[in-house]
């Protein structure tokens, strides 16, 4: 296999030396009242990104969001959680082109006691907002439901996971989705924010 920055060969498609060069800027912005922490730039990782529609995006997307991780982690802040119970559910987490692209994220983060739900929060209106506008995102809802049998709601925490955010419409949807069954939502975590 090859690097698909470098081209170089290698085990994992993206090589050691091209992940290091990708720089990890952090970003929070406010969504409806909850922190959406971002670690890249839109620009540094978009045609990256785009690779989630074919299989060998589960991959791509693996190996950014294990160095966001390990960004996100790197002091130890899950000391706090440890008398609570943090789940990590990710936006329409359902299978597309032989994977669920969320999933793959929702997998990198779970360290540090933060546990996996997948297929919880799952649109019922499936639409791609890619290179629409906030009008139509904000016409055209997901109507996503949030399938809360999968955890013990007391004491339950929730951190929403995402690959992109733009104009944080599905953040805010999902947020209000999880909220409708009374579990507490805590932050959102998403690789790349597209609002410069």
């Amino acid at each position: 296999m090859k690097c698909v920055i470098c081209s170089r060969y290698c085990l994992l498609p993206i090589c050691k030396l091209c992940l290091e060069d990708i720089n990890i800027t952090p970003r929070y912005r406010s969504v409806d009242g909850m922190d959406v922490y971002s670690f890249f730039r839109y620009d540094d990782v978009a045609w990256l990104l785009s690779s989630k529609y074919s299989v060998f995006g589960s991959r791509v997307l693996a190996r950014l969001a294990r160095k966001a991780s390990e960004y996100f982690f790197r002091y130890d802040e899950a000391k706090i959680w440890r008398d609570v119970a943090v789940y990590a559910v990710g936006i329409d987490d359902c299978v597309r082109s032989y994977y669920s692209h969320t999933g793959v994220i929702v997998k990198q983060f779970c360290h540090h006691g933060i546990k996996p739900i997948y297929g919880a929060l799952i649109a019922q209106n499936p639409i791609h907002y890619a290179g629409k506008t906030l009008e139509y995102r904000q016409n055209n809802p997901k109507n996503f439901i949030y399938k809360s049998n999968k955890i013990k709601k007391e004491n339950a925490n929730i951190v929403i996971i995402d690959d992109i955010i733009t104009t944080g419409t599905s953040m805010q949807e999902a947020k209000k989705a999880i909220e409708r069954a009374d579990t507490r939502v805590l932050f959102g975590l998403v690789l790349c924010d597209a609002r410069e």
